[in-house]
Formats: structure tokens, C-alpha cells, sequence
């Protein structure tokens, strides 16, 4: 798997899955068998109050998350099967292996608290919790912050977005147990055609003028005011 691959497996469990924050629990449907394993496992975290919210849940689609197991369910086959107890995750499977957030950390690859240079599918952290960087100054994460689930915020490292709530993260590293590929195209670039009416002629321009004392922060500009 390469590293947009990841994110965009997890940009579709964000997008197109009823998901909930649930400790120790890798992408199962919510069912009542699973909350009282689970209450069994973690007595301490999942209160009555929890257990209730849970059950309400039940039947209407959702998958159980938390952090770090967002990231090895993805990594473990998970594909949003409700007929199966892990929604398609095998356990401990494709070498990578059953670790915590802080554990996960301990596997990173290329560790950094500088965050300039931060490549899409890079794990970011902070004592106790893990998410994904996906670009643009973004993260994927299961939290039960703000909306208890699995959810795009702002990485706070790099800047706030308007409409997404964020945090600032400790670290980052890659994880080794996909391929990193650099994407070519530069990000003012993907900006401007995604957003401009005539982004060839943009484009021209700018390169026409990278050598100019002025033109040559167009490009930083761009991405700057995107945000």
C-alpha cells in the first residue's frame, strides 16, 4: 500500500461510514455482544454512560474505532463489511503488528517535531493518541473529542482551517509499513485548477515570473491563502 492509498481509504471511512470512538476496538459493527466485550476488557472506560450511548447505536450501521486501531484496521484489510465482526480486518496480519499510540510511535520511521515538511500519510502524535496526515494541512483522527468518531481536523502545526476544529501534535513520522510517494505536482498548482476559472494562464504566469523578486512568493502565497 502506498501512502495515498491509506489516505484515501481513510478519507473514506471519514466520508462514507457512520463511525464512533469505541477503546480497543478495530472497525466492528456496533452490536451488544461487542459492548460487553469490551466493557469486560476496559471496565474503566466504558461507564454505563458510554454503554448506553453505545446501544443506541446498535442496528443502525455504525463501526467502532479508536486511534491507533483506525490505523491498523485500515492496514489490516478493513473494508466496511458489517457481516463481518471486524468489518473485514484480520488481526495482526500484513507484518503489521497490535500496538498502542505510544507503541506506534516506537515503529515510526524519519521522527520530527518540525512539521514544514511533513508528507501526506505521515502518523502524527501526542502522548496517548495517533492520527494520519492526509495534506493541505489536514489530519484524519478517531477521537472522542468534538464529534466522538472518526473525523478530518486542522493540523494546528501548520495552521487552523476554517470549520474544522484541530489540535497541535508533538511528532510525526512515517509508517513503515506502507510506501511513501512524493506526489509531483506542486500544491499551488492543484490549488489553482481546482479553484480558478483559468488556471493554465495562471500557471504560465507565475512561471513566467518565478525570477521576479515578487513572482517567485506566488506560489507560497497561493497555498497560504487557500487555507
Amino acid at each position: 500500500m502506498i501512502n495515498k492509498e491509506l489516505v484515501a481509504k481513510l478519507q473514506n471511512v471519514a466520508n462514507n461510514y457512520k463511525t464512533v470512538y469505541m477503546w480497543g476496538v478495530f472497525g466492528s459493527p456496533v452490536t451488544e455482544a461487542l459492548i460487553i466485550a469490551k466493557t469486560k476488557q476496559y471496565p474503566s472506560w466504558y461507564t454505563a454512560t458510554k454503554q448506553a450511548a453505545l446501544r443506541s447505536l446498535i442496528g443502525k450501521g455504525y463501526f467502532g474505532f479508536d486511534c491507533v486501531n483506525l490505523i491498523k484496521g485500515i492496514l489490516w484489510g478493513w473494508n466496511g463489511d458489517q457481516l463481518k465482526s471486524n468489518g473485514g480486518a484480520a488481526y495482526n496480519t500484513n507484518g503489521v503488528p497490535d500496538v498502542s499510540a505510544n507503541g506506534m510511535l516506537t515503529k515510526l520511521i524519519d521522527v520530527s517535531s518540525d512539521f514544514s515538511k511533513i508528507e501526506v500519510g505521515e502518523a502524527v502524535w501526542i502522548d496517548g493518541h495517533i492520527g494520519v496526515y492526509i495534506g493541505n494541512g489536514k489530519v484524519i483522527e478517531c477521537t472522542p473529542s468534538w464529534s466522538n468518531n472518526v473525523q478530518v481536523t486542522a493540523c494546528l502545526n501548520i495552521g487552523s482551517i476554517s470549520g474544522l476544529n484541530g489540535r497541535r501534535w508533538t511528532k510525526h513520522g512515517k509508517l513503515p509499513y506502507i510506501t511513501y510517494v512524493k506526489d509531483d505536482v506542486p500544491e499551488y498548482i492543484k490549488i489553482l485548477k481546482s479553484k480558478v476559472d483559468s488556471p493554465d494562464a495562471w500557471i504560465k504566469f507565475i512561471d513566467d515570473n518565478k525570477n521576479h523578486p515578487t513572482g517567485k512568493w506566488l506560489p507560497d502565497l497561493i497555498v497560504k491563502v487557500s487555507k
